[in-house]
């Protein structure tokens, strides 16, 4: 007898058959038969929002060698936990920063449907703003974090990411940069002509992109005269528009 069989078994204790589903849902060692059948239980036959959830959120903590089984289960964890719609929320958020697995809790938190400005927020609550350099796991999540933040625009989220441009791992600083370069230009163009001015060879990455970013979408300087002689970098100067041109048609580096 399988162990699923098992909690079918169990007579008339519900609480018992969904601990026993929960452990077995986030066990990556358990069969994968078991496994499937006590996601299928928590997704379908839990009533309960606070246990069905919590039963399948560990699902998103492990990953299998096997890429569609995976996939398969996670989907099915996924849309378990969204049919209990905006119940559901408190429990995503919380796990959403407990977690240093994200990404399928994001995708559960866009698809409960609350709109880009609640995803937005969400996101900030989850950063982590103390020292986390020695911690990888937390830089990661925070990394992560900020590359999702870099598909929206909305005022004011320059405020709450500055605080990373700072940070020791340059591609957290890098992350910001990008958020930073898909905002509207005249909130963020004093903190982007900074960046374009630091000689950091830390962040030379970083000021090679704002740079480019600028070239592509014929931007312009805001502060000129903070560019001595017009000079940006190499073959790049200031026209007489206070935009970026490459002299000589020379390549910027």
């Amino acid at each position: 007898m399988g162990l699923f069989d098992f909690i079918k078994n169990l007579g008339g204790n519900p609480d018992a058959k969904i601990q026993k589903a929960s452990d077995l849902a986030r066990n990556p060692k358990a069969i994968r038969e078991d496994r499937w059948a006590a996601i299928e239980m928590l997704a379908e036959d839990v009533s309960d929002t606070e246990k069905a959830v919590s039963g399948l959120l560990p699902r998103f903590e492990f990953s299998l060698e096997h890429g569609i089984a995976d996939t398969r289960e996670k989907e099915k964890a996924m849309e378990g936990i969204v049919r209990h719609g905006e119940a559901a929320l408190p429990l995503v958020l919380n796990h959403l920063k407990q977690t240093t697995r994200i990404a399928w809790p994001i995708k559960i938190l866009k698809s409960l449907g609350r709109g880009d400005e609640h995803v937005v927020d969400c996101l900030l609550d989850t950063l982590d703003y103390a020292d986390v350099s020695f911690d990888q796991a937390k830089t990661d999540k925070n990394y992560d974090i900020l590359c999702h933040l870099a598909d929206y625009k909305r005022p004011g989220l320059k405020d709450r990411i500055m605080h990373f441009l700072s940070d020791p791992d340059e591609r957290v600083r890098y992350a910001v940069a990008e958020v930073l370069m898909e905002q509207n230009l005249s909130e963020v163009g004093d903190v982007l002509e900074t960046l374009m001015r630091d000689e950091n060879p830390d962040n030379s990455r970083i000021r090679q992109t704002i740079i480019r970013k600028y070239l592509e979408q014929n931007w312009t300087v805001q502060k000129p005269e903070s560019f001595p002689n017009r000079h940006v970098i190499g073959p790049v100067f200031l026209n007489e528009n206070n935009r970026l041109v490459v002299a000589n048609g020379t390549p910027a580096s």
